[in-house]
């Protein structure tokens, strides 16, 4: 099947497997351009984000909601949450982020993971089980449900600090009317090439050099849900 993209990016009903997509970021962006936008947005978020008091994930943040203004407006818009159903993963500090927003915006995560117990129940199982969890496709444990973070009008409790995986899925043409996304893209911006590394990058910079590993330009990724079972799990510990 041949890939289906446009002038702006890889449909994702074009794409099979996530290698499609490193592949056609390969060849949309030359290696010089990416490590040139890799250098400046790791500098930049570390830079303004103290000179302004804030973090240097949510400038990134920023920068790169800046970055679609350069392109057709998009259709996406509150409300529109069909891409919210299927599994959502975050780094350490990407979580980090979301409890700095939970915590500034009063959002209680016990009513949170009572919602979502679903999906939460099926990665607790997995989390249990005898199996190699680097074989678990998470993904599909929780696929076509709805985010944690979904409320009841199909709006997203953490917008401001959502993580990278839900800030890349974008629709310029219509908007998306089923959970198949026929309009959402990907590999439209170059900051999609390097965001990955620039929070590894961030989150390798703020953790204590004697915990720090070696860098290697990725962190580990766990689903929503498993980090609300670790929030849970560690809740209980302090009463």
């Amino acid at each position: 099947m041949a890939l289906k993209s446009d002038v702006n990016g890889l449909f994702i009903e074009g794409m099979t497997d996530s290698a499609e997509l490193g592949d056609y970021l390969q060849r949309k962006f030359t290696e010089e351009d990416i490590q040139n936008a890799y250098a400046i947005l790791a500098e930049d978020s570390v830079k303004t984000a103290r000179a302004e008091g804030t973090t240097p994930l949510r400038k990134f943040w920023q920068l790169l909601d800046r970055s679609y203004k350069n392109i057709p407006p998009l259709k996406c818009e509150r409300g529109c949450g069909h891409c919210c159903h299927t599994g959502v993963a975050a780094t350490q500090v990407e979580w980090d982020g979301i409890l700095n927003h939970v915590k500034e915006n009063g959002i209680d995560l016990n009513i949170i993971i009572e919602r979502a117990q679903r999906t939460i129940n099926r990665v607790r199982e997995a989390l249990r089980s005898k199996n190699n969890l680097e074989q678990i496709d998470w993904h599909r444990l929780v696929i076509n449900q709805p985010c944690p973070f979904l409320d009841d009008d199909h709006a997203c409790i953490i917008y401001q600090d959502r993580p990278l995986d839900c800030r890349l899925v974008v629709a310029f043409r219509e908007q998306c009317s089923s959970k198949k996304l026929e309009h959402a893209q990907r590999g439209v911006v170059i900051e999609e090439a390097v965001g990955a590394t620039v929070i590894a990058k961030i989150q390798h910079d703020q953790t204590p050099k004697f915990k720090r590993r070696k860098f290697q330009g990725v962190q580990p990724l766990k689903l929503l849900q498993h980090w609300l079972i670790l929030w849970q799990e560690k809740s209980k510990k302090r009463k």
